[in-house]
């Protein structure tokens, strides 16, 4: 007489027969999972950010500049100036305002973007600022980016961008770091904006809500060599609101 097959009760002990089949599919299932798992992990794409300086404490010198946002103005460059953790700059530094300053701590760097964790308060330094490039004409114009908090959008964090990093960017912007619009067209590196109000002054937290957010904004561009500002339009601005 044929041995009837083997047949599973929920009450019953397993049948020994069906115990070898039962491993080798839950293994094999295990394994497809983590086959499915790296497949999946290799096609993300790369999460571009930018890095802490590796050369520990620096020294810039450069023009002041309070407005819109605390900042150092250099031939080449423009240097974010914020404090430790969420927060930026420290107050009371108006007085410096188009003087030759020194500013020490650690930079974060990502492209042509420098922003300066400060371990001190910039100081006034002898002599006279540098000459720096002039200003172009501001010209009007409609940009398409993400509005990012500039410390972890230059590295601090990663991701420092998109919606994972909503919440953390929304209390930096809050606590005083300057906002940017981050505009990503054909080339490898997006174009950031330090984003003011119609007068070039800062917009405050008018922008917290919209920090992650793909959005777009209608103003004029100010730039030079290595600084550049978007001047958002009163009624795009009166938008955000």
């Amino acid at each position: 007489m044929a041995e009837e097959p083997p047949f599973y009760v929920g009450y019953l002990k397993l049948p020994r027969r069906l115990r070898g089949f039962l491993v080798v599919l839950v293994a094999g299932l295990l394994l497809a999972d983590v086959a499915v798992a790296l497949a999946a992990f290799r096609a993300q794409p790369a999460h571009a950010s930018g890095a802490w300086g590796e050369d520990g404490e620096v020294a810039f010198q450069g023009r002041f500049q309070a407005r819109p946002y605390p900042l150092l103005r250099l031939a080449d460059r423009t240097v974010l100036l914020v404090g430790v953790d969420k927060i930026g700059a420290p107050p009371g530094l108006e007085g410096l305002d188009g003087a030759l300053v020194e500013a020490r701590g650690y930079p974060i760097l990502r492209g042509d973007l420098t922003v300066l964790q400060l371990d001190r308060t910039p100081s006034r330094q002898p002599g006279e600022p540098p000459a720096l490039p002039s200003l172009a004409e501001p010209r009007p114009a409609r940009l398409a980016g993400e509005l990012v908090d500039s410390k972890c959008y230059a590295g601090a964090m990663n991701p420092g961008e998109g919606k994972t990093h909503k919440g953390c960017g929304a209390l930096c912007v809050f606590g005083g770091i300057p906002p940017l619009l981050v505009v990503r067209g054909a080339g490898p590196n997006p174009l950031w904006y330090i984003l003011t109000d119609a007068d070039g002054g800062p917009i405050g937290d008018r922008s917290v809500p919209f920090i992650g957010d793909a959005i777009e904004l209608g103003g004029r561009i100010v730039e030079a060599p290595g600084y550049r500002l978007f001047e958002i339009a009163p009624e795009t601005l009166d938008a955000l609101q």
